[in-house]
């Protein structure tokens, strides 16, 4: 079971755009009016339970955050992914619960991918 499924969410459409630095900033500016970097801006368009949105991801915050914590860039994308998805989902991180709360469902799916696969005869 995925990300939306678990929570009881379909998948419509999810277009991901891998752009830079700058890009991104200009994106941040322009739409939420925040001039700092950030690794993920979400555009939701769901509606009840079927998840369409546009999600744009910094490369270069990628590359620095998998640095900075020490962890795989592969790793660091799967994070970023599923944050962006359970932003889609009804999650929320303006607050420090809802930041908690977030980080916590993150971890429960990057654990997901990390299930070591049988071999089945």
């Amino acid at each position: 079971m995925g990300v939306a499924a678990e929570e009881a969410h379909t998948i419509d459409r999810l277009e991901y755009n891998f752009i830079d630095r700058q890009a991104m900033r200009a994106l941040n500016v322009k739409h939420l009016n925040h001039d700092y970097d950030t690794d993920i801006i979400t555009f939701d368009y769901s509606t009840s339970t079927a998840v369409s949105a546009e999600l744009f991801i910094s490369t270069w915050a990628l590359e620095d955050s998998s640095k900075t914590f020490k962890v795989s860039l592969s790793d660091e994308l799967l994070r970023v992914v599923i944050h962006g998805l359970l932003h889609c989902v009804g999650y929320n991180d303006k607050t420090t619960e809802e930041q908690a709360i977030i980080k916590t469902k993150e971890n429960h799916y990057i654990n997901l991918f990390h299930v070591k696969q049988s071999n089945y005869v």
